[in-house]
């Protein structure tokens, strides 16, 4: 018996290690309690659409087996649990992007516009260029018809589809640019009166990161050994968030923008840890 446990890879005996296990349920628990308990959660669980409403509370249930399973020490158990229970909300929350209130969504649909114009700015200035330019306006066009007809959709009053929209051409954006520019380091270069304005920015980056990372996950690009990863750059942004916002409350932008420019990083690289180029 001792040799089959010694010829097992240093990776297979740290995921047969109770210890482990248990740190590792309780991380993802700690996750997908966040998630159960936002606001967007929230609103999916009260949508009138029953399938959404339906995985939000599969999502509980789960949440509650798992809490079970940690407290009788059957951590294998709790973390496909954990992993599922992940799966619904997210998916419930993708599905429900409109079943919050017009002005968040409103609120929703400024920032990720913002969002989309910064990144204009840059494939602008790249179809300038005589090696990337028409590469360039090809993706800008992309860009910037998603972006339409997200605009016509909230014109439409469909605020929610309006938002996927556009949350589609930030996606998009990011992506190119970062195709475009590989090797190279991306720079983008803004003016803040204050860095109390540059917080708020940070902010609403942050948030149209948060977006894409919920859309990718609830694609199943987060699927299998990728999940511990992606959870933990996910905590880690949360923790760094919420350490900016004890700052901004001390009146410490200066520090609170560091922190977010971080938190940023953090959901940067579970991006790129399902496959989606991002810097």
């Amino acid at each position: 018996m001792l040799s089959i446990v010694l010829a097992l890879p240093a990776a297979a005996q740290t995921a047969a290690d109770p210890e482990h296990q248990r740190r590792l349920a309780e991380q993802k628990m700690r996750l997908v309690e966040m998630l159960v308990n936002s606001p967007a959660a929230q609103a999916a669980g009260a949508s009138k659409d029953a399938e959404t409403a339906a995985l939000i509370e599969r999502g509980k249930g789960l949440l509650k087996n798992a809490r079970e399973a940690l407290a009788a020490q059957r951590y294998g158990d709790a973390g496909p649990a954990l992993d599922e229970a992940l799966r619904s909300v997210a998916k419930a929350n993708s599905r429900n992007s409109g079943g919050l209130s017009d002005s968040v969504q409103k609120q929703r649909l400024q920032d990720m516009s913002e969002q989309v114009a910064t990144y204009r700015g840059s494939l602008v200035d790249l179809g300038k260029s005589p090696k990337l330019g028409t590469a360039a306006q090809a993706a800008l066009q992309r860009v910037d018809g998603l972006a339409e007809e997200g605009r016509r959709l909230a014109a439409a009053g469909r605020l929610g589809d309006a938002n996927k929209k556009m949350a589609e051409s930030y996606k998009l954006a990011v992506e190119e640019i970062s195709r475009l520019r590989a090797g190279e380091v991306v720079t983008m270069s803004l003016k803040f009166d204050s860095p109390a304005d540059e917080y708020v920015y940070e902010q609403k980056r942050f948030h149209s990161n948060e977006i894409l990372v919920g859309m990718m996950i609830a694609e199943g690009r987060a699927e299998g050994d990728k999940r511990r990863m992606v959870d933990s750059f996910i905590q880690e942004a949360g923790r760094l968030k919420a350490s900016a916002i004890d700052h901004a409350i001390n009146n410490n932008h200066k520090e609170a923008v560091a922190a977010m420019e971080k938190a940023f990083v953090q959901l940067n690289r579970a991006l790129q840890a399902m496959g989606v180029p991002a810097f």
